[in-house]
């Protein structure tokens, strides 16, 4: 079967320069966009983990990806948002490598190395900065690497390694507790080598045991930063607001967005599935039927192809989340594939990588708001370098349906290998435009077009790193007017969605966590006064007048976006109870100060 350019040009590419190539594209991208929300969420997390670790209670839920990027911090102090983005990049080159590593030996070159790719490409439409999806894929990679090691070479070692790192993954961010449903994988693997039930229960035990003693080494580590309480404090404040049906935080809210974003991609991919069949039937009819349409053929498929790009392109400028339709439809075709290939006659060690894969895919993105749309392009390292390499080596398919009722009537379609291999070639370039067009348009959460991108923010914090001029200077007049009311390590609540904020002043958040949005309206009332109480310091407040989440702020005036009512009422409440004053404003954001910056106990009238 004849290989198609692109599969040529990666497998003949040698490996540094391959290598190069994933560093390259990465870097390219890391000067450009500017996020106020989750970047911001992640930097002050990073910023205060180690000198003021209550301030950011509520990102303890992820308290060893805290660490790390904290220590990196230190240890390329000044390096800001820029040093975050290069660690990201450091990060997620070490989850490609293991990743190559572990797969080399059962999937072809070409195909693996255009996988690698391609997810590469889509993590371009992620968060920059060092987060604990980087973290979390990383570990989970390396726990895969371990236990895949460890059963298919008889080192039992690996096997204790493998939950050790699951207990790394779990303190990264507590969800990741449910991947020690790897253990599925080791009961397979035994089903499979028809090992003694004995030794599967002793490589269940050895990796537990990796599990719990990793887990006490973390916990006793914790203890000795003081940072036991204050984990504690956030696992009830995070069971609050998980019981929460309000929140799209809660429980219920992100289990009912797995489901519904697995339906959405298994759905996918059966339409595209038959709309590519149905299509390669009529192209079968018109050449048998036609004879004398085959010359305009090629004419017609370039055609097809040419509006596809077109659309594709001019979609991708529309709607920045567009590539999330592809990623449905290989999130989709990668749970098919692997049901195939673990329920087919392919090698032991394959169907093992696969059934890792699958339940990789499967449990990461539970615990997140947003499931598949966040997580999801995380979590395809092992089964989507799988189903390209599948797919890519299909010769031909054929199927005959029997249809009998008052007459026999048989329909054949047949896909042979000609007709495979245009198939081959026409999916790999419209998947290459599809997410090289999103690629291009716009860095996470700041939706400009990247040729505008070329303007700095007046931030040590924030050097090298460009958005677009009226985002910049919004944000340099916010800054350069907070000189004269906000000092390194104030107290401040920046209200809802600007975490960011706290980074660029080295200010500190008021209540637990620096992006408030994603307390419900009872924990934010709780939380502004509980921190009162706590404190008896009115911060200064600095309040956005429009949406900073997933648009082009600050041009969008004419957005229709509303702060949830009751929460902003009780922001309004508590402003006008302690006398708080306007004193600056631009287009974007205003700053409040206090009548009084101290607040006796006894005065403290709202909680």
């Amino acid at each position: 079967m004849r290989k198609s350019y692109v599969e040529i040009f990666f497998d003949e590419m040698n490996d540094k320069l391959f290598v190069a190539l994933i560093i390259f594209v990465q870097v390219i991208f890391v000067f450009q966009g500017l996020d106020f929300a989750d970047s911001g969420f992640d930097a002050v997390f990073y910023s205060r983990i180690f000198n003021a670790p209550a301030s950011v209670q509520y990102n303890f839920m992820y308290w060893f990806t805290g660490i790390l990027g904290g220590s990196w911090l230190r240890l390329f102090s000044g390096s800001g948002l820029l040093g975050l983005r290069l660690a990201s990049v450091l990060l997620t080159t070490g989850t490609f490598a293991i990743t190559y590593a572990l797969l080399k030996k059962y999937l072809h070159t070409g195909p693996l190395r255009l996988a690698l790719l391609l997810i590469i490409l889509f993590l371009t439409t992620s968060i920059k900065e060092i987060n604990y999806d980087d973290v979390t894929a990383f570990f989970f990679v390396c726990a895969a690497w371990s236990l895949f090691k460890g059963l298919t070479n008889e080192r039992v070692f690996l096997l204790f390694l493998s939950g050790a790192f699951i207990s790394l993954n779990t303190f990264s961010r507590l969800p990741n507790l449910l991947g020690c449903s790897l253990l599925l994988a080791v009961w397979f693997s035994g089903y499979l080598n028809q090992r003694p039930f004995r030794q599967i229960l002793y490589h269940t035990f050895l990796f537990m045991l990796g599990f719990v003693l990793m887990s006490i080494v973390l916990f006793g580590l914790m203890k000795w930063m003081h940072h036991d309480v204050i984990f504690f404090q956030g696992l009830q404040l995070a069971r609050q607001i998980g019981g929460s049906q309000e929140n799209s935080h809660g429980i219920f809210s992100m289990l009912k967005m797995v489901v519904v974003h697995f339906g959405e991609a298994v759905s996918m991919a059966i339409v595209v599935i038959v709309l590519l069949w149905s299509s390669s039937a009529a192209w079968r009819r018109i050449k048998t039927d036609l004879p004398g349409s085959v010359p305009f053929l090629p004419i017609l498929k370039y055609g097809v192809l040419l509006v596809l790009t077109a659309i594709f392109i001019y979609r991708a400028k529309k709607d920045p989340d567009f590539w999330f339709y592809l990623f449905l439809f290989y999130a989709g075709i990668s749970l098919i594939t692997g049901f195939l290939i673990i329920t087919g006659r392919q090698p032991k060690n394959l169907r093992i990588l696969t059934t890792i894969g699958c339940i990789m895919l499967l449990v990461m993105p539970v615990g997140s708001n947003f499931a598949l749309m966040t997580v999801g392009k995380y979590a395809v390292w092992i089964i989507l370098p799988i189903t390209v390499d599948f797919l890519l080596n299909i010769r031909a398919l054929s199927s005959r349906v029997i249809v009998s009722e008052n007459t026999r009537q048989s329909y054949e379609q047949v896909i042979d290998i000609k007709h495979m291999t245009g198939l081959r070639n026409s999916g790999i370039y419209l998947t290459l435009i599809f997410i090289l067009s999103v690629t291009f348009y716009y860095p996470y959460f700041d939706r400009s077009n990247r040729i505008g991108m070329r303007y700095a923010v007046n931030s040590p914090h924030a050097a090298h790193i460009y958005t677009s001029q009226d985002r910049a200077r919004v944000v340099n007049e916010l800054l350069s007017a907070s000189t004269r009311f906000v000092k390194p390590d104030d107290y401040v609540l920046a209200y809802d969605c600007i975490p960011m904020f706290y980074y660029l002043t080295d200010s500190k958040p008021y209540m637990h966590n620096s992006w408030v949005w994603l307390y419900d309206d009872g924990s934010f009332r709780e939380e502004l006064y509980k921190s009162l109480d706590e404190t008896h310091i009115c911060p200064i407040v600095v309040m956005q007048k429009r949406s900073s989440i997933g648009n082009n702020w600050p041009d969008n005036q004419h957005e229709n976006y509303q702060f949830r009512p009751l929460a902003m009422e009780y922001m309004r409440q508590f402003l006008k109870t302690y006398q708080y004053s306007q004193v600056w404003e631009n287009d974007f954001f205003s700053i409040y100060l206090p009548a009084s910056k101290t607040v006796p106990p006894t005065k403290n009238i709202g909680f």
